[in-house]
């Protein structure tokens, strides 16, 4: 059961396409800033907060009756919660002097650069946002499976943590409804790698594919990272039993979004690492804005010397269903088995 007051979702790849041409290109940068964020849906809510229910059991009682034999009486469980939006704000000031010496391009480098730090700044929350330590910010996905329980330890009880058990990673995929993405630490991708080379321990199931979802990169443009943005081709990427591994980040000034800084549940050295797999979607996991993000050139200043951008976006996360995530915790940054 969802709210009636939702709309359509989509991507803010897709929203991109309909914004002014002159904000297109931050709004691309923002969409590109992860591969998580390329493919999350987001969905309008009227108002600040989205009232939603989950099935927490089914009727106990239900049976067949004999004849002239009354019926069975019984109903479901369903709890009602409710998600809120939380505000993002930020200015984006450039001297005047150093659009002067270097152009408008010279401007563009420090929008785009806000952009990305915005994508890094909204995927952290995605992860390990936590209200109860800081009330601006929704809660990430680690602290919606503490409170619903929503977690497998990889380790099995092992102090420290352990290596990524494909078995493991099998039973979380296997408690997720219609799984559409597995969210994996960067710092593992070449330890897929080593797995998929490796047929003793992976089988056949890690795969390398090509475009998974489509390139938002503009040819020529500045990125985040500081560097030129090449002309978009073939995008590689990884699949595990066919869901997409998205990692956050190629090599950029970015942090990792799942950084090996994590205790396993049976305690022991900050050292570990969470997976996560996904089920996103309208009725699943997906973000809730009641408006698109705003990004507004307010050109040149009263005071003569400032340029300034700024953006507006009040957006929040909704997991609808029970069973739309999963964390995997307790993996040590170790090579893979099976």
């Amino acid at each position: 059961m969802t709210s009636p007051i939702l709309t359509p979702v989509m991507t803010i790849g897709e929203y991109a396409k309909a914004v002014p041409e002159e904000v297109q290109p931050l709004i691309i940068e923002f969409a590109k800033s992860s591969d998580v964020m390329e493919v999350l849906p987001f969905q309008n809510i009227s108002g600040f907060t989205y009232n939603g229910y989950r099935q927490v059991s089914l009727p106990a009682n239900m049976a067949f009756r004999a004849i002239n034999a009354p019926s069975t009486s019984g109903s479901s469980v369903v709890a009602a919660y409710q998600e809120a939006t939380y505000l993002i704000d930020h200015d984006i000031p450039v001297d005047r002097s150093m659009v002067d010496r270097g152009g408008d391009r010279r401007r563009t480098w420090e929008e785009m650069g806000g952009m990305a730090e915005l994508g890094q700044l909204f995927i952290t929350n995605f992860i390990k946002g936590d209200n109860t330590s800081n009330n601006t910010v929704f809660n990430g996905l680690q602290k919606r499976s503490a409170l619903l329980g929503r977690q497998i330890d990889n380790s099995n009880a092992t102090s420290g943590g352990t290596a990524l058990s494909l078995s493991q990673l099998d039973l979380a995929i296997q408690n997720v409804k219609s799984p559409t993405h597995i969210i994996v630490p960067w710092g593992m991708k070449y330890r897929f790698l080593q797995a998929a080379r490796n047929t003793a321990v992976s089988g056949f199931v890690i795969k390398q594919e090509k475009e998974p979802f489509g390139s938002y990169t503009a040819a020529g443009g500045p990125s985040g990272s500081g560097e030129g943005a090449a002309a978009p081709g073939p995008q590689q990427f990884m699949t595990y039993q066919g869901l997409p591994l998205l990692f956050g980040y190629e090599k950029t000034l970015n942090p990792p979004i799942l950084p090996f800084t994590e205790v396993a549940p049976a305690g022991g050295a900050a050292q570990c690492a969470s997976i996560y797999v996904v089920a996103f979607g309208e009725n699943r996991l997906c973000a809730i804005q009641n408006a698109p993000m705003e990004v507004r050139d307010y050109g040149l200043l009263q005071d003569g010397i400032t340029y300034n951008t700024h953006f507006h976006w009040d957006v929040g996360l909704v997991d609808n269903d029970y069973f739309c995530f999963i964390r995997l915790a307790g993996i040590q940054q170790l090579a893979i088995v099976a």
